[in-house]
C-alpha cells in the first residue's frame, strides 16, 4: 500500500457534439488534445516553484471506506517536493535525491531513493520536471466545459501497474486544479487544489528532511 502511495504522488472533453464522421472526430480529438496538452506542459515548464492548499480523499476499492486530508504541498524543479499533511498528520519530503514518508502516529520514517519512488511515467513526475506528458503518456480528452478541461492520462510504459490519473485544469491559466488517481487494484485518491503560488519562494531548507528522535527508519531501496 505504501508503494502505491509513494507512486501517486502527487499530480493532469468530450468534443462538442457536432456532426463529424468517425475518422474527422479522432483527428479534431487529437488536435484538440495536441493543443491543451502543450499548453499544460508550458505552464509546468515555465514553473520554478509551486505552492497550494489541497484537500484529498482516499477511497477503498475493496473496503468501500473514504479517508479524508487536507494540508499545504511545494514544488521545485528538479525533484523536490514537500507536503504537509495537517489532518491526519504526516509529511512527504524530496530533496531530489531521497524521498522520505514519516507518519508520526506510527513513530516511523520511510527512506527510498527518489528514482526509485518516481520515474518519468509516474503521475507527479512531470510536477517534478523528470517527465513529459507527451512523451509519457496517451492522453485523452474526456471532458470539456468553459472552466476546465478534462484529461485522462495512461502510462505508455507499464500501465497496469501505473494506473489511470486523470486532470481537470483550467481554461483561462491551465492551472491544474483537480486530480483523481486510480490504482491498478481500483482504489481511487482525489485532490482539489486551492490558493495556487507560482512565486512562492522556496528555500532549499523546505525540502530537507531531519529524522526525529526516537523512529524507526525503514529503508525500503537500498539508502543514498
Amino acid at each position: 500500500m505504501q508503494c502505491t502511495y509513494v507512486r501517486f504522488f502527487a499530480v493532469l472533453v468530450v468534443l462538442c457534439f457536432s456532426v463529424l464522421t468517425p475518422q474527422s472526430l479522432v483527428l479534431a480529438q487529437a488536435a484538440d488534445v495536441h493543443t491543451v496538452v502543450t499548453k499544460l506542459q508550458a505552464r509546468y515548464d515555465s514553473t520554478a516553484g509551486f505552492r497550494a492548499d489541497f484537500r484529498q480523499e482516499v477511497e477503498s476499492a475493496t473496503l468501500g471506506q473514504k479517508v479524508a486530508a487536507h494540508g499545504h504541498v511545494y514544488f521545485r524543479k528538479p525533484g523536490r517536493m514537500r507536503w504537509e499533511f495537517v489532518e491526519p498528520e504526516q509529511l512527504m519530503v524530496s530533496d531530489g535525491k531521497t524521498f522520505w514518508l514519516y507518519q508520526p502516529t506510527e513513530k516511523q520514517v520511510l527512506k527510498t531513493p527518489f528514482q526509485s519512488a518516481f520515474q518519468s511515467n509516474t503521475p507527479v513526475s512531470f510536477l517534478l520536471g523528470i517527465g513529459r506528458i507527451d512523451q509519457d503518456f496517451t492522453v485523452s480528452l474526456t471532458n470539456q466545459t468553459p472552466e476546465t478541461y478534462s484529461l485522462r492520462l495512461l502510462a505508455k510504459k507499464d500501465p497496469e501497474t501505473i494506473g489511470s490519473l486523470d486532470l481537470a485544469v483550467t481554461t483561462k491559466t491551465f492551472d491544474i486544479i483537480q486530480a483523481t488517481i486510480t490504482d491498478p487494484l481500483g482504489n481511487t485518491t482525489r485532490l482539489w487544489f486551492s490558493n495556487i503560488d507560482r512565486k512562492a519562494p522556496l528555500t532549499d531548507e523546505l525540502f530537507l528532511f531531519a529524522i526525529p528522535s526516537g523512529v524507526d527508519v525503514v529503508d525500503a531501496g537500498g539508502g543514498t
